[in-house]
């Protein structure tokens, strides 16, 4: 193993592998949360709606709406062509077949489950808030771009995760963003699929965990550049969370007219919240996915036979 590859040590033994676990089950609850509250209720679809009015009402002019169109466009390219790419190259430098293959099926995991979710298991109430009876929950542009950026995240060097992580996840976020500028997501769908990339992301590291044991003891100085990145992610986590918790108290606590009715100032408010819980969610998400594998991931593992140190 190389120095770039080292990490602190994780435990070991059965115990470990509780946090695992316990964090797969958070993302599945919050899921459900979100769908009851975002889909199942008035209030949930109320807000929903109000801000993708609001992105409607203020962000429609062509020249905001043409720049997120045409990230939109390319982006499912552009993901699956990074990523095929990133994993190829760990898979021949690494001779590692089986990261790259597991970082490969999480992302056909999420984008799949997405699908399955959204097309046959979860339907969307006509609760006379906005018509609409299609269920667009989860956003299948933003699991994709959130699972691809893992997959990369998952065959990246430790120390190097940090910088992967921050990067990702803002991709992730500006993904989730643009699909609320065109009109085509509710914040709803975007949190969502972030909590099923996330989740596909912990399937993955859980299984190379079980196949490769817990990190190896080492030290490492790792990059400055990491580190800096880390302390960026958790301030943006950090900034998240309290952008998180005001978008969805404001919300709240907003009078809830019908839906026609709303003035535009408080569309614009609630455009905000909206974009509030999208960012928001996107960084304090990928923080708690970066901490985990930190703490308690796999190591990655070289082929000394075929030549690899």
């Amino acid at each position: 193993m190389s120095s770039e590859d080292s990490a602190p040590t994780a435990p070991r033994g059965p115990a470990s592998l509780l946090p695992w676990y316990a964090a797969m089950a958070a993302l599945a609850v919050a899921f459900i949360a979100c769908y009851v509250f975002f889909v199942r209720t008035r209030l949930g679809q109320w807000i929903d709606n109000a801000a993708l009015l609001g992105g409607q009402a203020f962000l429609a002019a062509d020249a905001t709406r043409k720049p997120a169109l045409t990230f939109l466009d390319y982006m499912p390219a552009f993901s699956a062509v990074l990523s095929a790419a990133v994993l190829l190259w760990a898979l021949i430098r690494r001779r590692d077949f089986m990261r790259p293959v597991i970082a490969g099926l999480s992302i056909l995991g999420a984008s799949g489950t997405t699908q399955l979710l959204k097309h046959v298991v979860l339907e969307r109430p006509d609760l006379n808030i906005s018509g609409a009876t299609v269920n667009s929950f989860p956003s299948g542009h933003t699991t994709f771009a959130a699972a691809a950026m893992m997959s990369i995240f998952m065959v990246s060097p430790a120390a190097r995760r940090p910088m992967v992580a921050l990067g990702g996840w803002t991709y992730a976020a500006i993904a989730g963003a643009s699909t609320l500028v065109l009109g085509w997501h509710r914040p709803g769908d975007v949190v969502a699929a972030y909590l099923v990339a996330a989740f596909w992301a912990l399937l993955a590291g859980l299984v190379l965990r079980h196949l490769h044991g817990p990190l190896e003891p080492g030290n490492s100085a790792g990059h400055s550049g990491s580190g800096r990145a880390a302390k960026i992610l958790t301030w943006c986590a950090s900034a998240g969370t309290v952008a998180f918790t005001a978008g969805l108290v404001v919300a709240l606590l907003l009078p809830h007219p019908r839906i026609g009715d709303v003035s535009a100032p408080v569309l614009l408010v609630f455009l905000g919240s909206g974009l509030a819980l999208i960012l928001g969610s996107a960084f304090l998400i990928g923080n708690a996915v970066l901490r985990l594998f930190s703490r308690y991931g796999a190591p990655i593992r070289f082929k000394p036979d075929l030549g690899m140190k």
